[in-house]
């Protein structure tokens, strides 16, 4: 047995002793066949690493690309209509689009009603297209183990799965207003069964 392997019986030892738990509890959900655990670990991929590239190549974030990107596609859009389009909130979009006011990335026009609309400058249509080609790269290298008929059916699953965000915002809506019904699963069900891996495992 490794120093290490006596450690670790230590440290299990001493947390026995104050009453935490140290056996594995008897249902899990398996992190290999939970899909929200699943896309999270894929968008913390995605978005720490895209962060730290984006910012080195023009000094924004994942979140200031995703509005250039989203205005590019739809110039004028307002701060709310590009929460719809990229599916973030309200707080995260007023702080991005406040780095890309004060980098003249994008400018803003007062439109009816008190509405402000949201366009790219010349220098953030630059950046646009100078950050597009790492972004689609760096899909490329998402997809590689993946057939063009595999991504076809892949982005299809995923654009039919975020047709069920009404739902999930009602039933997380229930939940906070303590209306929810009791339909938890039973245990085991659609769990990891003992000596499989958790959502933390690994």
């Amino acid at each position: 047995m490794t120093d290490e392997r006596r450690a670790t019986g230590d440290v299990m030892a001493r947390a026995a002793q104050r009453g935490f738990v140290t056996a594995r509890l008897p249902h899990t959900i398996d992190r290999d066949d939970y899909t929200p655990a699943l896309l999270a670990l894929l968008s913390n991929v995605l978005v720490w690493g895209g962060s730290r590239v984006f910012h080195h190549v023009h000094g924004i974030g994942t979140n200031e690309w995703r509005i250039v990107s989203a205005l590019g596609n739809h110039p004028g859009a307002t701060s709310g209509e590009l929460c719809v389009i990229l599916g973030i909130n309200k707080s995260i979009a007023s702080r991005s689009v406040n780095v890309l006011l004060d980098r003249d990335l994008i400018a803003q026009l007062d439109g009816p009603r008190g509405s402000r609309h949201l366009y790219l400058t010349p220098a953030g249509a630059r950046v646009h297209d100078d950050v597009m080609p790492i972004a689609l790269r760096r899909q490329e290298i998402l997809h590689q183990s993946l057939t063009a008929d595999e991504v076809v059916q892949l982005n299809g699953m995923l654009v039919r799965m975020l047709d069920s965000a009404d739902a999930m915002q009602r039933y997380e809506n229930e939940i906070l207003a303590g209306d929810a019904p009791d339909d938890r699963p039973a245990a085991g069900a659609k769990m990891s069964r003992s000596g499989s891996k958790s959502v933390s495992g690994r």
